[in-house]
């Protein structure tokens, strides 16, 4: 009995040190938390926004992780607005255009991006990619508050509602300091993060930043955009004016092999990650624009409603002609994507089709041997074929 009466003294010992030894650091413990609370309540200005992003960045470690990614790759003049504008019909999409525009300007200058020469070098492409893939990475994981002042101030983020939020915001505060813009970064952020799935368009990134990408986001999903190289050529000396046709055989080498390059990287992806990335033809889109569209929804997990459907159906069927180069809306869209066939010179032709041959034979496009030929748009100048297992 009496062993039995020590052993409860020692165990009601043992739990009052305990308890004793807890009350100290409750209390510190509340001590802290009231002293934020205070700091918060109290905070205005800039120390209210650093504490608002620290709690943001310690609530996500990674932002993107509430929704998927999406990247729509293609060139210039190859339909990338046109199919963007269609995506952005799911409310739940936040949409970014062009980011990389003032990135590709500091490397190559503005003669550099008009003839859209990359240089070939290691260095270069290593450089180049490290800094697209950081600024790509800020509009997919809504990381706005780690970027400058150089790749905000890109004019070409006002034309998308989304990407405008943050661009107008800081372009009212004129010289702005990144304390200066928080305000502006947390508005960003809010919006991006209610939107579970974000997107961005360029025709500014190469395959090499887009595999490394693909290897640290799994969650990322890739739309690679493809047009015939007459038409994006065409296009492009139409509305850029950055090459004379008598400039065809330099520029359209220039273009293929860039081409050729990416999509030597996209073969490789398609084969590492299924899946995860999907060729798209514009002709395609062009002609069966709702069974292409809702094909492009359900590889990227989107709901193809009736408000999208009539969407698609209002831009690519029902008279609507675009009032400019740069609208994306088409009275015919099997017209528009063929417009260039009654444009473009038979010798032009002709010199591209040599030029691209080889992307021709992976990607299912005919060469034209006569004007006639070229000119006959009930004639079609593509087949279907099989890149990598996915049918074109």
């Amino acid at each position: 009995m009496r062993r039995f009466l020590g052993l409860m003294f020692h165990r009601l010992t043992m739990r009052k040190s305990f308890v004793l030894l807890l009350i100290p650091a409750a209390f510190l413990l509340y001590v802290s938390f009231q002293a934020s609370r205070s700091l918060l309540r109290t905070a205005s200005g800039p120390l209210a926004n650093i504490l608002y992003l620290q709690s943001v960045h310690k609530d996500s470690a990674d932002p993107g992780s509430n929704g998927g990614k999406i990247i729509l790759m293609t060139y210039g003049r190859s339909g990338s607005s046109f199919t963007s504008e269609i995506i952005q019909q799911d409310p739940g999409v936040f949409y970014t255009f062009e980011p990389l525009y003032n990135l590709i300007r500091r490397y190559l200058g503005k003669t550099g991006v008009k003839k859209l020469v990359y240089p070939n070098t290691t260095d270069w492409a290593t450089a180049y990619d490290k800094e697209s893939i950081a600024i790509m990475e800020v509009f997919l994981t809504c990381g706005f508050e780690s970027m400058n002042s150089r790749d905000i101030n890109n004019f070409q983020l006002r034309n998308s509602a989304d990407s405008r939020l943050l661009w107008g915001c800081v372009q009212r505060k004129g010289n702005w300091t990144p304390v200066d813009a928080l305000d502006c970064f947390i508005k960003a952020r809010k919006a991006c993060f209610e939107c579970p799935v974000k997107m961005v368009k360029t025709i500014r990134i190469r395959g090499s930043a887009v595999r490394k990408m693909m290897e640290k986001h799994p969650d990322l999903k890739i739309l690679y955009l493809i047009r015939d190289p007459r038409g994006t050529l065409a296009s492009q000396q139409r509305v850029f004016n950055n090459f004379k046709w008598e400039e065809t055989a330099n520029f359209s080498a220039n273009y293929c092999q860039t081409f050729r390059e990416d999509l030597a990287e996209i073969g490789q992806l398609l084969e590492r990650f299924p899946g995860r990335l999907r060729l798209l033809r514009y002709e395609n889109m062009a002609e069966n624009p709702l069974k292409e569209s809702e094909a492009m929804y359900r590889f990227l997990g989107l709901d193809f409603t009736p408000t999208v459907r009539e969407f698609v159906f209002n831009k690519t069927m029902a008279g609507q002609k675009g009032k400019s180069a740069y609208s994306t809306s088409r009275q015919n869209s099997t017209e528009t994507a063929n417009s260039w066939r009654k444009k473009l010179t038979i010798a032009a032709a002709m010199i591209i089709d040599r030029n691209c041959k080889d992307i021709y034979q992976h990607l299912g496009y005919l060469p034209v041997n006569t004007l006639m030929e070229m000119t006959d748009v009930s004639h079609s100048l593509k087949k279907k074929v099989a890149f990598h297992g996915q049918e074109l």
